[in-house]
């Protein structure tokens, strides 16, 4: 039988719980825009909440962007080793990437940052 201050433990238990993964699950600090630079010249700002693709004119040649689910890639790019290519899904603050041969820079923006300085792979 459940005494009324076990039910009060259980019931803190679980809301506590429930806060905690409200915030490390839901609120994971994703960016809510790219910046997309070619040259030194900003393009534009794309939000990441709609789904898109966005060719992009750079110095040697087209560049795709394609954003889905609140995160951002290059699909395609003419440039010969396909770096910004295998960069992969970005869609935190600060995450960026680049195709040097085009000059084309795409970095998330957001209101928070990320706790690490760098990622390697």
């Amino acid at each position: 039988m459940l005494t009324r201050n076990d039910k009060i433990l259980i019931f803190s238990l679980v809301s506590v719980a429930s806060l905690f993964f409200l915030r490390v699950f839901l609120i994971s600090g994703e960016g809510s825009e790219a910046l997309i630079k070619v040259g030194n010249a900003p393009v534009q700002r794309v939000s990441l909440r709609m789904d898109r693709t966005i060719n992009l004119e750079g110095e040697k040649g087209r560049v795709i962007l394609e954003v889905r689910e609140g995160t951002a890639r290059v699909v395609e790019s003419s440039c010969l080793q396909k770096i910004c290519v295998n960069t992969g899904w970005i869609n935190k603050p600060g995450q960026t990437i680049v195709c040097l041969p085009n000059k084309v820079l795409i970095t998330i923006e957001g209101k928070k940052s990320s706790k690490a300085d760098a990622v390697s792979y």
